[in-house]
């Protein structure tokens, strides 16, 4: 925080872009990320799972999830797309909600942004990771 900061703080000056702090962005996007995973989350499932009962029932398919249909169905750009934000959404949901119960337990400060940092990094390796394994998908 700098001195001027500090000083128009204790002297009570706000501005109308003062409720922007340094914790606002990382809510407002816990929220937006949330309702994100609501949507994606029962469309992920329905497709993925549900879609090839009726297949498994008449015996067309051995299982539910099946590589060559997971493969067919990659070929559409709009299951891309529903991957990949599924993907980034859970990684930043969840990372930012193990972030927020550390900073609920008191941590702030040097360690608060050395755990940021640190849950960034793991972040970014996990979606890699995440897309190298959706891209094994592509034919």
């Amino acid at each position: 925080m700098t001195e001027a900061t500090r000083i128009e703080e204790e002297a009570g000056v706000t501005t109308p872009w003062s409720f922007i702090g340094s914790g606002f962005l990382p809510w407002l996007l816990q929220r937006v990320t949330a309702i994100g995973l609501v949507v994606l989350l029962p469309i992920h499932i329905v497709i993925n799972h549900l879609a090839n009962i009726s297949k498994v029932e008449e015996g067309v398919l051995p299982g539910l999830v099946v590589f060559s249909d997971v493969m067919e169905r990659f070929e559409s750009p709009a299951y891309w797309v529903v991957d990949v934000l599924l993907l980034s959404f859970a990684l930043f949901h969840g990372l930012n909600g193990v972030r927020n119960v550390a900073i609920d337990y008191g941590l702030r400060g040097v360690g608060e942004k050395v755990f940021t940092g640190a849950l960034s990094l793991v972040g970014v390796a996990a979606f890699a990771f995440g897309i190298i394994a959706l891209a094994a998908f592509i034919d």
